[in-house]
């Protein structure tokens, strides 16, 4: 799995497209015009930006909507080459943290202050996790400020204001934390502020009942109850002033552990540069045979249509030029990262230095 909207963001621009001598389709802006690989979609003959344009389903596009959907499509490019790429599964683990039924009789009284559960996630492997949901048990009804705190920073990842009216409520967060950011590693703090202030009324329910207070074990996590007593603020705490307590917290996170790509598909962004330069020209092509417009080289549609799929394809054959296709390029090109990404993770994921490698 990777972070989609980072290594969008993080990857646009590694191809790019020539401005046209046309001067009348120079009109690319100067972000379309970046290609810090070299690599340029328009250097193959058949995919100008001329064609592009007169190939758009809208005849009223502006030129700055026209380098949106030029943005868009490298955007989708690069989704679709490291899709490809790392297409196997990548979950780990999944667990509620409490498992075990519990009997909603006798209640908490907690000190005042930041109560949380610590989650630290294993160095060794480069693993990202995600709190779907959380599954609170309090008696009484009030609000929550429920936060996720990480060490490297003073404000909270996340937070989120819940309403408990019931003595079992369910909340969706989709709180994902990977190594996308600066935040990656270090130590999770999950939890809420205990003072009447922030939570009126609510009081968590023991787990006193069998083995209601039995924790999960999850992969490549471990979790513990630490409070930070008379902390106050929405801010991350004085971590030395962390102490250990036995009561409920009335929290419940489930949590997904899985593998995460995004800092390596980041740190080797020239591997990918070919083969998304490969599914750009594809998509561009495409248009042409997809092209809803009518215009005045309609006459000549079927056949750009059919050189555009010899393009794509590729064409071999007794009498028949032979063309390399631009598909089973992209598939040789895929198959290499995936064999070089191979061999990165072996060093990536055992804490051996990385290799940087371009085909």
């Amino acid at each position: 799995m990777f972070n989609v909207p980072n290594i969008r963001a993080n990857f646009y621009g590694v191809v790019g497209f020539r401005q046209p001598l046309n001067p009348e389709f120079a009109i690319l802006d100067a972000a379309n015009q970046i290609s810090r690989s070299g690599y340029f979609v328009t250097d193959n003959p058949f995919v100008k930006i001329e064609s592009i344009y007169s190939n758009m389903d809208y005849k009223t596009l502006s030129d700055a909507e026209f380098n949106t959907v030029l943005m868009n499509m490298q955007e989708e490019s690069i989704t679709n080459v490291c899709g490809k790429v790392f297409s196997g599964t990548d979950y780990i683990d999944r667990q509620v943290l409490y498992p075990y039924a519990q009997n909603k009789v006798n209640t908490e009284t907690l000190e005042q202050g930041l109560i949380t559960h610590k989650i630290s996630v294993a160095i060794k492997k480069n693993i990202a996790f995600e709190i779907s949901r959380i599954l609170l048990d309090f008696e009484g009804a009030g609000d929550i400020e429920l936060m996720l705190f990480n060490t490297s920073e003073v404000n909270p990842l996340f937070t989120k204001t819940i309403t408990i009216a019931t003595p079992h409520h369910e909340e969706s967060l989709k709180w994902k934390v990977d190594n996308s950011g600066a935040t990656y590693k270090g130590e999770y703090y999950l939890g809420y502020r205990t003072n009447a202030a922030a939570i009126g009324t609510l009081k968590p329910y023991k787990r006193d009942y069998d083995r209601s207070d039995i924790e999960s074990s999850i992969t490549y996590l471990n979790i513990e109850k630490q409070m930070f007593v008379g902390h106050a603020t929405d801010l991350l705490p004085d971590l030395t002033t962390e102490e250990g307590y036995d009561e409920a917290s009335g929290l419940n996170p489930d949590i997904t552990v899985y593998e995460d790509y995004t800092d390596l598909i980041n740190q080797n962004e020239v591997l990918f540069a070919r083969a998304i330069n490969l599914d750009l020209q594809i998509s561009c092509l495409g248009l042409y045979i997809a092209s809803m417009r009518s215009n005045k080289d309609q006459r000549n549609s079927d056949r750009v249509a059919i050189r555009a799929t010899q393009e794509i394809e590729g064409q071999s054959g007794d009498g028949l030029i032979t063309i390399t296709g631009l598909r089973p390029q992209l598939i040789r090109s895929i198959s290499k990262i995936a064999d070089e990404i191979d061999r990165i993770k072996k060093g990536y994921f055992g804490d051996i230095a990385k290799v940087d490698t371009m085909i």
